[in-house]
């Protein structure tokens, strides 16, 4: 992981990422996938994924209070299924990257 992504995921994202699957009734079905955070000169952004979606279509809405809230509890919640890693195994993930 590059140091800039580090910084950038320590702030709140600016957007949440959804994949939405649409069905039949039209109203179409929203997963959240991860988040994103703007780049400070505005011209582009970060887009962490905690997941990829099958149909690759990925929508980006602007941060809200309460869909921050449900982000950084599912965040933590994986994080605690996470199996502890050794320096090492972290290391050689990121060199795969």
């Amino acid at each position: 992981m590059s140091e800039h992504n580090n910084e950038s995921t320590a702030k709140r994202p600016d957007f949440i990422a959804y994949n939405v699957q649409d069905s039949r009734d039209g109203k179409g079905h929203w997963n959240r996938v991860g988040a994103a955070w703007q780049h400070r000169d505005g011209k582009g952004a970060e887009l962490q994924l905690d997941s990829i979606p099958v149909d690759g279509r990925v929508t980006l809405r602007e941060l809200r209070e309460d869909r921050m809230k449900d982000y950084e509890d599912g965040r933590q919640a994986q994080a605690m299924n996470e199996p502890e890693r050794s320096p090492q195994q972290s290391r050689s993930r990121e060199r795969s990257r």
